[in-house]
């Protein structure tokens, strides 16, 4: 896997997982790459929504748990799911390593935070863990492991998920 690829988190009008996406990575054509700030912020439209986590820095993660720490505002029934699933399946893997808790200890947390108020449901990838050297058993309970990231985003999506 390459780890230059940019950050990707758009919102899927007329795409599925696999084409090809013109000017994907360029925010109005600047040749910037989007920014977790720039993305609609998920539950606003449609009921259930997937946001695909490639690579993302310690800050984009942040803005992006941020954000989705907005819907926690929003009233939901009782017993009701998170409808927003974040599937991380790049570097960013070892901030949720618990031999990395002391150094990443508030984006764990804070991410802790929004899966125990059903904000959001983390999934993350074990392809990628394995890749990076981390355990089945070095990721918190509260973060569901899945065999392979993308497939678990294309999953989704075909389920009804509306794709980020």
């Amino acid at each position: 896997m390459a780890t230059g690829v940019a950050v990707l988190i758009y919102q899927l009008q007329s795409h599925t997982p696999g084409q090809a996406v013109p000017d994907a990575g360029v925010a109005g054509g600047s040749g910037a790459r989007p920014s977790p700030a720039d993305a609609p912020l998920p539950g606003a439209g449609p009921e259930r929504s997937v946001l695909d986590i490639s690579v993302h820095t310690l800050e984009e993660l942040r803005v992006l748990f941020e954000r989705a720490g907005e819907l926690a505002m929003k009233p939901r029934p009782p017993g009701e799911e998170a409808s927003i699933v974040l599937v991380l399946h790049g570097p960013e893997v070892d901030f949720f390593s618990i031999r990395n808790y002391d150094q990443y200890k508030d984006i764990v947390d804070e991410a802790a935070r929004l899966d125990a108020f059903d904000v959001v449901d983390i999934r993350i990838c074990q392809t990628m863990m394995e890749a990076r050297g981390i355990e089945p058993d070095d990721i918190p309970s509260f973060i569901d492991q899945v065999p392979y990231g993308p497939g678990e985003v294309e999953r989704l999506v075909e389920e009804g998920y509306l794709y980020f």
